[in-house]
């Protein structure tokens, strides 16, 4: 298995040949989803389906829940064995959905900043 050695490292290597090429890989995914009509916040889990440099399909059984357009942040789990470090790193980020996919029951994110490492108990 081949190490990476930095965030930026990880996604420039996910990107190498294509603009946007993918990733097969499942992460384990926390999203951050509004409950329509408060102001309150819940994290809900998912795990890739795929992942690129613009954006990721998240499998979720909360698929039902989220609407294309809508914002929302999300915080992957790369776990040691893919990046090399002693403990599993986080990226946090903020997205906007793009598609919501009844079929695989998943929906499609596009980026809309860059993912930063993120250092919580979350998990």
């Amino acid at each position: 298995m081949e190490r990476y050695t930095s965030i930026d490292d990880i996604i420039m290597r996910i990107c190498t040949q294509r603009r946007h090429k993918r990733l097969w890989k499942n992460f384990q995914v926390k999203l951050r989803k509004r409950i329509p009509g408060t102001a309150v916040d819940v994290w809900l889990e998912g795990n890739t389906l795929n992942l690129s440099q613009s954006g990721a399909c998240i499998r979720t059984n909360s698929w039902p829940s989220f609407k294309v357009e809508e914002f929302t942040q999300l915080t992957f789990l790369l776990p040691p064995d893919f990046t090399g470090k002693d403990a599993p790193v986080e990226l946090h980020g903020s997205a906007i959905v793009k598609r919501v996919d009844s079929a695989r029951k998943s929906i499609a994110v596009e980026f809309i900043n860059e993912l930063r490492e993120f250092k919580s108990n979350m998990w």
